[in-house]
């Protein structure tokens, strides 16, 4: 029979809702941010929603596909999944630090109090609300695309708590529970693989069984975790122990620079690197200071081994190891809890020593999985004060929790926040070897540029450039400001510049072409559109690639006549249109290409028809162009007029007619 929850049981749960949706409900409207963008270029949308074919993060990516088809379409709908996914986790944990501490023998004078049982509750439920409101969960909750790690998250704790149910003598249901919830966390983010070796502490701690037992145990966990990274091997496996993507490659040239001959030492220092940042991740987590957080940190990288303070973190972290497992182990009651405590993140983390990081060294969301450790640690020590003193301590500190955490998720409400925030909290006199300190100047400097704030982007630009940008996207990005405002020969030696930096992207060919169109410099321009038209951009969906093309192969036809390559500027517009019939541009462009072909009778009927559709001055215009280029002088001024008539304000008419009025003569 089940017992009736308590009222301070129910409160709680209120207030943790409450609480919960006062944070995140404002993000319903947020704009997607940075990796959110693989939510929209077709990445996630159509690779994932089929069960039958296995991919990494298949679950959690998989949940957009499902979402999107049962609730409708909508950004806000996925974020309060996101939300669900949190409180799940939330109501998880609960379950699995109750169930640990309900284990777990205490001093006898602590047991001996007459609160004792009141205690261990409220410090249960204090701990828990502390994860809940905690403002480092923002960067999973509220950073959408984060799901895997938020949803890897609630399997990894719901295995673990149907483990400890199964050590209690409630049947092996447990364990096979235990199991299908571990496959489940990996299949929503690989970095959940070492959950299954949990097994081994929390198995200790609850029945303190023999050594055998525990050889058993660990060969059983082990198998688990190699079977799970087996499969991840054939995903993963390129990665392991490597630099592994052309921006790393491009940080570790820059670290060449500093310390020659670094390349070799990548791995080892990373894992050094990693070592000291995990106490970065921990003690963010009790003291969650936001001057500190931001979606883009970028701390030293070390260049050597003894560097500091990188060679404490590795002794502080083999030094937890050691005081975790010989708690463990060696330890009964309340010190073996915070061995189990400590060693879930200690073992989650291990995945953070299996490549490079140098690109992503820091990466504020991840942590979201190894804070299960958090609730238990907090309620250990809360145990045993009197629960009024453990509520109101820990309403206090819950209330600052929360309103940090409303202001982390405002950070993240679109690019101009998020990266805003993360450039303001940039160190610009950190030592060269924090690599990477551009990008949230480039990245902000491209929103001011988008939205023509062209001066604020160049400064933007500018930070970025003098933080060492990669392969000159700074400096293209400085032309393409040049370029709204214009100063279209300034552009292009911008653009020349980023190019022999290393940036040779479509986008340098495209706006390269465009400045030099507006200066007259037309077989250039050709050029160019057609060296572009030969690239890919493989961060972009088909159909803004397809868009992005169609709007180079316009440009391309219109500089082509310019560049007297009538039979280019011909084949380019016949193509065009033939997907959009009656475009009068291009059947205009075509016109033109006509005329400056010498095709007189061609050009005549093309402009006959769009004059009889609609009546324009630019068809008039090309129309006279066709008349004057066949010697008809008279019939080309009439067009003229007309044409002038109809757009008055276009020096160019006036001027052509001048022309013919004087050829005519």
């Amino acid at each position: 029979m089940a017992t009736k929850p308590s009222a301070s049981f129910v409160v709680f749960g209120l207030a943790v809702l409450a609480a919960v949706l006062a944070i995140y409900l404002p993000s319903w409207s947020h704009a997607l941010l940075f990796d959110d963008l693989a939510l929209t270029d077709g990445t996630i949308f159509a690779n994932y929603g089929n069960l039958l074919a296995f991919k990494q993060r298949m679950l959690s990516y998989g949940s957009f596909v499902w979402v999107d088809s049962l609730a409708g379409a909508g950004w806000g709908k996925q974020r309060l999944f996101n939300v669900a996914l949190h409180l799940a986790t939330v109501a998880a944990l609960y379950a699995l630090v109750r169930e640990l501490l309900a284990r777990t023998r205490f001093p006898e004078e602590f047991e001996a109090q007459p609160h004792f049982g009141p205690s261990r509750s409220a410090a249960v439920r204090v701990g828990v609300a502390l994860f809940a409101v905690n403002p480092m969960a923002v960067y999973a909750v509220a950073y959408l695309v984060q799901r895997s790690i938020v949803m890897a998250t609630f399997f990894a704790v719901l295995a673990c708590w149907c483990f400890v149910r199964g050590l209690s003598g409630r049947g092996a249901g447990w364990y096979a529970g235990a199991i299908v919830a571990y496959a489940a966390a990996v299949l929503s983010k690989e970095h959940a693989v070492m959950v299954a070796a949990m097994a081994v502490p929390l198995y200790i701690h609850v029945r303190r069984p023999g050594w055998r037992t525990i050889a058993g145990i660990a060969g059983v966990s082990a198998v688990l975790v190699a079977v799970a990274a087996a499969v991840l091997f054939g995903v993963y496996g390129d990665l392991l122990g490597k630099v592994f993507d052309q921006r790393s490659i491009d940080f570790t040239r820059q670290l060449e620079r500093l310390s020659p001959g670094i390349g070799a030492r990548m791995y080892p220092l990373s894992i050094l690197n990693e070592a000291a940042l995990f106490f970065a991740y921990g003690f963010l987590w009790f003291v969650p200071n936001v001057m500190w957080m931001s979606v883009d940190l970028r701390p030293a990288f070390p260049l050597g081994y003894a560097a500091f303070p990188q060679v404490l973190g590795l002794v502080g972290y083999v030094a937890l190891w050691a005081a975790a497992v010989w708690a463990v182990l060696r330890r009964r009651g309340v010190l073996s809890l915070v061995g189990v405590a400590l060693l879930f993140p200690l073992l989650l983390y291990v995945t953070e020593f299996a490549t490079v990081w140098v690109q992503d060294p820091f990466v504020l969301y991840r942590s979201y999985l190894w804070a299960v450790a958090v609730p238990v640690l907090v309620a250990i020590v809360l145990t045993g004060f009197k629960p009024r003193t453990i509520y109101v301590l820990g309403s206090i500190v819950g209330l600052v929790f929360a309103m940090l955490a409303f202001e982390r998720v405002a950070s993240l409400s679109d690019d101009y926040t998020a990266w805003g925030d993360a450039a303001e909290k940039t160190d610009l006199k950190a030592p060269q070897n924090a690599v990477g300190r551009w990008r949230p100047f480039l990245n902000l400097g491209a929103y001011h540029l988008d939205r023509g704030s062209v001066t604020e982007a160049q400064k933007a630009f500018a930070t970025a450039e003098a933080l060492g940008a990669l392969r000159g996207t700074a400096r293209f990005n400085a032309g393409v400001a040049l370029q709204q405002q214009k100063k279209h020969a300034e552009a292009i030696a911008a653009f020349d510049e980023a190019q022999k930096q290393g940036f040779d992207e479509l986008q340098l060919y495209y706006h390269r072409g465009e400045s030099e169109f507006a200066l007259g410099l037309y077989p250039q321009a050709f050029e160019h559109f057609s060296q572009g038209l030969r690239l890919e951009l493989p961060s972009v969906n088909a159909a803004e690639m397809d868009r992005i093309r169609q709007a180079m192969r316009l440009r391309r036809a219109e500089s082509a006549i310019g560049a007297n390559r009538f039979d280019d500027a011909i084949g380019g517009f016949t193509e065009l249109l033939a997907a959009s019939p009656n475009n009068p541009r291009l059947l205009l462009g075509l016109g033109m290409a006509h005329v400056g072909k010498g095709d007189t009778k061609a050009a005549l009927a093309l402009f006959d028809t769009m004059i009889a559709r609609t009546p324009n001055a630019a068809a008039y215009y090309g129309r006279a162009m066709a008349y004057r280029g066949a010697n008809q002088f008279a019939a080309s001024l009439k067009d003229l007029d007309e044409a002038i008539r109809l757009d008055p304000r276009n020096p160019q008419y006036a001027q052509m007619r001048a022309q013919v009025a004087a050829a005519r003569k």
